[in-house]
Protein backbone atom coordinates (compact mmCIF):
# COMPACT_ATOMS: atom_id res chain seq x y z
CA UNK A 1 0.00 0.00 0.00
CA UNK A 2 2.85 2.71 0.84
CA UNK A 3 4.67 1.72 -2.41
CA UNK A 4 1.41 2.62 -3.90
CA UNK A 5 0.74 5.53 -2.52
CA UNK A 6 4.27 6.81 -3.02
CA UNK A 7 4.19 6.16 -6.89
CA UNK A 8 0.96 8.09 -6.89
CA UNK A 9 2.55 11.25 -5.42
CA UNK A 10 5.24 11.04 -7.52
CA UNK A 11 3.22 10.48 -10.86
CA UNK A 12 1.27 13.52 -9.54
CA UNK A 13 4.31 15.57 -9.48
CA UNK A 14 5.64 14.37 -12.51
CA UNK A 15 2.26 15.52 -13.96
CA UNK A 16 2.27 18.73 -12.14
CA UNK A 17 5.53 19.74 -13.39
CA UNK A 18 5.24 18.82 -16.79
CA UNK A 19 1.82 20.69 -17.51
CA UNK A 20 3.65 23.44 -16.44
CA UNK A 21 6.60 23.27 -18.23
CA UNK A 22 4.77 21.67 -22.10
CA UNK A 23 1.23 23.62 -21.23
CA UNK A 24 2.58 26.50 -19.24
CA UNK A 25 -0.10 25.84 -16.84
CA UNK A 26 0.09 27.12 -12.95
CA UNK A 27 -0.21 24.69 -10.48
CA UNK A 28 -3.11 26.17 -7.74
CA UNK A 29 -3.53 23.09 -5.82
CA UNK A 30 -2.21 19.94 -4.92
CA UNK A 31 -4.10 16.79 -3.36
CA UNK A 32 -7.13 19.22 -2.68
CA UNK A 33 -9.85 17.25 -0.65
CA UNK A 34 -13.43 17.56 0.40
CA UNK A 35 -16.05 15.20 1.95
CA UNK A 36 -16.93 14.86 -1.81
CA UNK A 37 -14.02 13.08 -3.44
CA UNK A 38 -10.40 14.58 -4.25
CA UNK A 39 -8.75 16.60 -7.03
CA UNK A 40 -5.08 15.14 -7.75
CA UNK A 41 -4.45 18.77 -9.11
CA UNK A 42 -5.98 22.02 -9.90
CA UNK A 43 -4.34 24.30 -12.44
CA UNK A 44 -4.85 27.29 -14.07
CA UNK A 45 -4.46 27.63 -17.88
CA UNK A 46 -5.36 31.34 -18.85
CA UNK A 47 -8.52 32.43 -17.36
CA UNK A 48 -9.44 28.90 -17.17
CA UNK A 49 -9.15 26.54 -14.37
CA UNK A 50 -8.17 22.88 -14.84
CA UNK A 51 -9.06 19.91 -12.51
CA UNK A 52 -6.37 17.23 -13.48
CA UNK A 53 -7.06 13.32 -12.28
CA UNK A 54 -3.61 11.58 -12.56
CA UNK A 55 -3.43 8.06 -13.07
CA UNK A 56 0.02 6.60 -12.62
CA UNK A 57 0.90 3.71 -14.35
CA UNK A 58 4.37 1.48 -14.09
CA UNK A 59 3.77 -2.00 -16.16
CA UNK A 60 -0.40 -2.07 -16.90
CA UNK A 61 -0.88 -0.88 -21.27
CA UNK A 62 -0.78 1.95 -22.44
CA UNK A 63 -4.56 3.94 -21.52
CA UNK A 64 -4.80 1.78 -18.41
CA UNK A 65 -5.04 4.43 -15.99
CA UNK A 66 -7.05 6.74 -18.28
CA UNK A 67 -10.06 3.49 -18.03
CA UNK A 68 -9.98 4.11 -14.28
CA UNK A 69 -11.39 7.21 -14.64
CA UNK A 70 -14.88 5.78 -14.81
CA UNK A 71 -18.28 8.04 -14.33
CA UNK A 72 -18.40 7.50 -10.35
CA UNK A 73 -15.26 9.07 -10.36
CA UNK A 74 -16.12 11.65 -12.65
CA UNK A 75 -19.05 12.49 -10.56
CA UNK A 76 -16.64 12.61 -7.24
CA UNK A 77 -14.32 14.67 -9.21
CA UNK A 78 -16.68 16.89 -10.56
CA UNK A 79 -18.66 17.24 -6.93
CA UNK A 80 -15.28 18.33 -5.41
CA UNK A 81 -14.82 20.95 -8.04
CA UNK A 82 -17.70 22.38 -7.11
CA UNK A 83 -17.29 22.86 -3.63
CA UNK A 84 -13.66 24.50 -4.76
CA UNK A 85 -15.41 27.00 -7.30
CA UNK A 86 -17.75 27.72 -4.47
CA UNK A 87 -14.85 28.16 -1.75
CA UNK A 88 -12.97 30.85 -4.15
CA UNK A 89 -15.78 32.40 -5.51
CA UNK A 90 -15.04 31.59 -8.81
CA UNK A 91 -18.55 29.65 -10.23
CA UNK A 92 -18.15 31.93 -13.30
CA UNK A 93 -14.37 31.26 -14.46
CA UNK A 94 -14.52 28.75 -17.20
CA UNK A 95 -13.33 24.90 -15.89
CA UNK A 96 -12.10 21.86 -17.64
CA UNK A 97 -11.51 18.46 -16.60
CA UNK A 98 -8.12 16.83 -18.00
CA UNK A 99 -6.62 13.10 -17.38
CA UNK A 100 -2.85 12.52 -17.23
CA UNK A 101 -1.04 9.14 -17.19
CA UNK A 102 2.10 9.10 -15.68
CA UNK A 103 3.87 5.92 -17.11
CA UNK A 104 7.54 5.47 -16.46
CA UNK A 105 8.81 6.37 -20.59
CA UNK A 106 5.85 9.15 -20.99
CA UNK A 107 3.37 11.13 -20.01
CA UNK A 108 0.14 11.13 -21.64
CA UNK A 109 -1.96 14.29 -21.45
CA UNK A 110 -5.44 14.48 -22.34
CA UNK A 111 -7.12 18.14 -22.33
CA UNK A 112 -11.11 18.32 -21.59
CA UNK A 113 -11.12 14.24 -21.13
CA UNK A 114 -14.94 14.32 -19.43
CA UNK A 115 -17.62 17.07 -19.09
CA UNK A 116 -19.13 17.58 -15.54
CA UNK A 117 -22.39 15.68 -15.66
CA UNK A 118 -26.07 17.20 -16.72
CA UNK A 119 -26.43 18.30 -12.93
CA UNK A 120 -23.44 20.71 -12.93
CA UNK A 121 -23.45 24.27 -13.77
CA UNK A 122 -20.61 24.03 -16.00
CA UNK A 123 -20.70 25.09 -19.51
Amino acid sequence: MKDTYQTGLTGEQRAGEWLSLHRGMRILEQRFRTKAGEIDLIMLEGNTVVFVEVKTRLHAEEGNGMMAVNSAKQRRITRAATLYLMKKNWLSRPVRFDVVEVRPEQVIHIPNAFQADGGMFFA
